[in-house]
């Protein structure tokens, strides 16, 4: 298990290999995705702000978040992506590149639009990073979709207890995440708030996805399915 003080979805390191540095011209058959998501520094300091304000894992935050990063369809230049309160990854259109002149202005467009709605959404600034990734078709960006997706759900236990230790600390209650080193006392702290696992709600353990259809209208997943049924929505225009 990885240390609990670090955050962030790390099996994007499986995918290391195709990662993109710098401007480049994707090569011919080759798709785009890009990842992106807030400093977990920046979510700390709105949870702890936030605490008195908000109920146990601050849903409204987390409803936020995803909303941020499914308008990144609005830009013309995603034809899927697939949101958590974590992060948001997008596949990028096949003629993106080409109408906005590099790889690097489709990142630079889309790192914008998320970082401004989420301070519009948010009231607040939060520094985002992200990632280029060129995968050789679109079956290897399904993958990374899907990996995605089973990361969020696997950490869920996690994600959550260390959200809701963030809270307790805003309101001035000790905590610290080496109490959460596995499951059982990670249930324990949520079951201690009243949040019991099994009920939080279908997009808090498996994300919100959104694509655009043929016709130009949008179909919005707020029941994302499993494995090779998510895959099968991983799809272009």
């Amino acid at each position: 298990m990885h240390s609990v003080e670090v955050q962030g979805n790390h099996t994007w390191g499986k995918f290391s290999a195709f990662r993109v540095l710098g401007d480049h011209e994707p090569m011919p058959g080759f798709r785009l995705v890009m990842q992106f998501a807030p400093r977990p520094e920046g979510v700390a300091r709105l949870l702890e702000m936030r605490a008195r304000a908000n109920d146990p894992l601050d849903s409204e935050l987390a409803r936020l978040t995803v909303r941020a990063g499914i308008g990144l369809l609005q830009s013309h230049n995603v034809s899927f992506a697939y949101a958590s309160a974590e992060e948001v990854v997008a596949l990028v259109r096949a003629d993106a590149v080409q109408r906005m002149g590099s790889s690097m202005a489709v990142y630079e467009q889309l790192l914008s639009m998320y970082s401004a709605r989420l301070a519009v959404l948010l009231g607040e600034e939060l520094v985002v990073h992200g990632h280029i990734f060129e995968f050789p078709d679109i079956g290897i960006a399904r993958r990374a979709f899907v990996s995605a997706q089973e990361w969020l759900e696997e950490a869920t236990p996690l994600r959550s207890s260390r959200r809701l230790g963030l809270q307790m600390r805003g309101l001035g209650q000790p905590f610290h995440p080496s109490s959460l080193e596995n499951v059982e006392a990670q249930a324990g702290l949520l079951r201690s708030a009243g949040v019991d696992l099994e009920t939080l709600p279908h997009w808090w353990w498996r994300g919100v996805a959104a694509r655009f259809r043929s016709d130009g209208g949008v179909e919005l997943y707020d029941d994302v399915p499993h494995g090779a049924d998510f895959a099968a929505l991983v799809s272009d225009v």
